[in-house]
């Protein structure tokens, strides 16, 4: 099982940071786009919503790297960037991850 080993919360201003029990990083961001990077730390997945005519909503997947990435991803991988440091640099601030007991007692992906 996987889980949110930990977050940071700027979603007044970018979004929620968070890292993964496996070590993994990612963002939710305030325009509903997600990045997550992978194990490697240069390949990512982006999530952009979008809304159909209808008015319904839906995903539209990307892959990417860090070292090559298009222009329109420069922020979105620079503030993956910085709240991946954030939480690195204060991972000693927070309990250490346990892992969730059954019955919903934590965030699974």
């Amino acid at each position: 099982a996987t889980w949110v080993g930990g977050w940071v919360d700027y979603s007044k201003k970018y979004g929620l940071g968070y890292t993964l029990n496996d070590g993994r990083y990612g963002v939710f961001f305030n325009d509903a786009t997600k990045i997550l990077l992978a194990h490697d730390q240069d390949a990512f997945h982006y999530i952009e919503r979008n809304k159909a005519p209808d008015g319904s909503k839906f995903d539209v997947p990307q892959q990417g790297r860090i070292s090559n990435h298009g222009p329109e991803l420069n922020k979105k991988v620079t503030l993956l960037d910085h709240f991946r440091n954030y939480l690195d640099e204060n991972k000693g601030d927070r309990e250490p991850p346990v892992a969730p007991s059954g019955g919903g007692g934590g965030v699974f992906f």
